[in-house]
């Protein structure tokens, strides 16, 4: 199968020529893989892992947010994120309270302990991410940026 452009369409699973290597989310699967691996490989010393790094991340640039919201920015199932969150105040990292506009929803704020928890953090994933663009332009970082922005959107239209 070839596109009206004269490329080879081995990127669609259902071409007689696909390959794997040839597959976007082949490469996305791989990359978040081995970026997640990284960066807890890098936290544990600190008690952190990557997901607990992210809703730090996510909390530093929201605010105060819900469970919910903090799912749908992560891209995790509420449970998950819920027995996260709850591990994370235990350790003070986090606290939760009952909203006072609905009942049924839970906040959560960032404490003092999780600032300089993530302060530790952004600096150690600071390196990989260095390491990782170490031959990116800028540019080449946005336009990556904005395809995977534009895939997103794709699957979110579906």
């Amino acid at each position: 199968m070839v596109d009206k452009e004269g490329l080879s369409s081995s990127f669609f699973p259902l071409a007689d020529d696909f390959r794997s290597r040839d597959f976007p989310f082949y490469w996305v699967a791989r990359l978040n893989a081995k970026h997640c691996a990284d960066v807890d490989f890098l936290l544990k010393p600190h008690g952190l892992s990557s997901s607990k790094w992210r809703i730090l991340m996510i909390l530093h640039e929201h605010g105060r947010l819900s469970m919910s919201d903090i799912s749908v920015h992560a891209v995790a199932k509420l449970s998950t994120i819920t027995k996260i969150v709850y591990r994370m105040q235990e350790a003070g990292l986090l606290t939760t309270e009952v909203s006072p506009q609905d009942g049924r929803v839970t906040e959560v704020e960032i404490t003092e302990m999780g600032e300089a928890k993530l302060d530790i953090a952004r600096q150690v994933t600071g390196r990989l991410v260095e390491k990782a663009f170490a031959d990116f332009s800028k540019q080449e970082v946005v336009y990556i940026n904005q395809c995977l922005s534009k895939m997103f959107h794709n699957l979110n239209a579906i």
